[in-house]
């Protein structure tokens, strides 16, 4: 008996799915291994989900299945009742302690009616939520390093300094162009692959970022060395043979070291080279001091950068909202005297009622804070219609980011005599389909542009032509006029 087995499509070969750090999923499980839990205003917590963990918050208890399987942005509310496995192991130990003469109701009790709300992990929120191992580079960092860099997708880039891998989720999102196995989340995964090459030489932090990165799907995009490059430079061992060393060959590259400068002279065209050798190379350093900057520009300049320039980002976020108008609930001042008096009265008198209710209570009589208050002056403005109100905004000042300094500077692509002689020939090349060109003397080619009088020039010298043209029409007409026709003379004899 034959039996005859088809081969596994490529969906059952490739088990792993795209990270959603690169593509928000439909719904979050277990496969997705991590979610942020906004709690409220700049305050997250990442999770990873388990049927078995459950997330205390001051909003309330949240099993894990309370979040699986939601999509993301969904709201959740607190569990209705408590308490947790962590919360039952500890009434046991006070109810089994000899000390204990009271026992405690093994009835749930209700818990506060909070609620939370589930997001996909995205690297602004990872930013936000990630465990702080060292500074951290913020989000309006990390986006105008990467535009400054050049960098998008199937950019190489090379980040020393990797720390607690906030830039390395930022700068991994830029360079993702499809995934090195065939897994392809975006439609633009054709061609070169992007890949962030990290470095740190702290090992204990290069351990834990590798791990991190194995648990968010980003292991085959993103490669953490361990290794100090201000001494050893930017080449990383080969996977074939771990003696032997390969190049990043990249074109961008971000470094946040205390000494920049000296992991410089590792960044140069000389042989063996970490840098694409096809392609200009853009660099960013992050310097906290002016003193540091200075001494990075004079090392750029000595080894061949250009275009070298300082950036100083002073972020500051705006809240634009609609101002309604206010009450004394919303913090209005009075409109009149009398009304501040009153205000003053009834605000008074609130005191004396709540010292005496509390004078009662500590005497033992029976006293209650229920229905204390003060009537307000005046009734309070309510909005009739939504359009009113004026626009105002504010800022805030709460904006996690950092004064640093940003330098960038380029490296040019090196240009040899067997690349000038090559676009020679093609200069040549295109002379034969049919360029014009305009030959200067018997060796130096020009465009025909570069001798071209221009469109001002142009127009001068055919109005000149013009008026020439009818000048000499006039010129010629009147000698035709004076010029008597031949036979027309008469000869009159004597």
């Amino acid at each position: 008996m034959t039996t005859s087995c088809s081969a596994p499509s490529q969906e059952e070969t490739i088990v792993a799915k795209v990270s959603p750090f690169l593509e928000i999923p439909h719904s979050l499980n277990e496969s997705s291994k991590l979610a942020i839990i906004h709690l409220k205003r700049d305050q997250h917590q990442a999770i990873a989900l388990s049927p078995a963990s459950t997330l205390q918050t001051r909003f309330g208890t949240f099993p894990h299945t309370s979040f699986i399987g939601l999509p993301p942005g969904s709201q959740v509310r607190a569990s209705a009742t408590y308490p947790t496995q962590r919360d039952q192991r500890k009434r046991k130990r006070q109810s089994t302690s000899a000390t204990t003469t009271t026992t405690e109701s093994e009835e749930p009790q209700e818990a506060a009616p909070g609620f939370v709300h589930i997001l996909a992990p995205t690297a602004e929120l990872w930013t936000a939520s990630l465990p702080h191992r060292t500074q951290v580079v913020y989000t309006p960092d990390s986006s105008y390093v990467l535009h400054r860099l050049g960098v998008g997708p199937g950019t190489q880039i090379i980040e020393a300094g990797a720390g607690s891998g906030s830039f390395t989720h930022a700068a991994v999102r830029a360079v993702y162009s499809g995934y090195p196995d065939g897994r392809e989340g975006l439609e633009h995964g054709k061609g070169k692959k992007g890949k962030v090459w990290s470095f740190e030489f702290h090992k204990e932090r290069a351990g834990k970022l590798r791990e991190e990165i194995g648990q968010h799907g980003l292991d085959t995009l993103i490669q953490i060395t361990h290794k100090d490059v201000c001494a050893d430079g930017f080449l990383v061992p080969s996977p074939s043979t771990a003696s032997e060393f390969t190049s990043p060959s990249a074109s961008a590259i971000f470094l946040d070291l205390p000494a920049p400068w000296l992991a410089l002279p590792h960044l140069t065209r000389a042989s063996p080279s970490s840098l694409d050798p096809l392609a200009e190379v853009r660099i960013c350093t992050f310097s906290p001091c002016i003193e540091q900057v200075t001494r990075t520009c004079s090392t750029m300049r000595s080894l061949g950068w250009v275009d070298i320039s300082t950036v100083e980002i002073s972020h500051q976020n705006l809240e634009v909202r609609r101002q309604l108008p206010r009450g004394y609930d919303d913090g209005a001042g009075p409109r009149t005297i009398a009304e501040a008096l009153a205000r003053l009265k009834g605000v008074n008198e609130f005191r004396e009622q709540r010292k005496d209710i509390q004078t009662s209570i500590a005497a033992g009589e029976s006293a209650s804070f229920a229905g204390l208050g003060f009537k307000k002056s005046g009734g309070r403005r309510k909005l009739e219609n939504g359009d009113e109100g004026r626009i105002v905004s504010r800022n805030e000042p709460d904006l996690k980011s950092h004064t640093s300094f940003l330098t960038f500077a380029t490296l040019p692509r090196e240009w040899t005599a067997e690349q000038e002689r090559e676009a020679e020939e093609w200069v040549m090349a295109r002379e034969s389909k049919g360029v014009e060109l305009r030959v200067v003397g018997e060796k130096e080619k020009r465009w025909k542009g570069d001798g071209q009088e221009s469109k001002r020039a142009k127009k001068k010298r055919e109005r000149a032509e013009k008026k020439e043209g009818e000048e000499g029409k006039e010129t010629n007409g009147s000698v035709k006029e004076n010029e008597e026709p031949a036979g027309s003379k008469m000869e009159i004899d004597d």
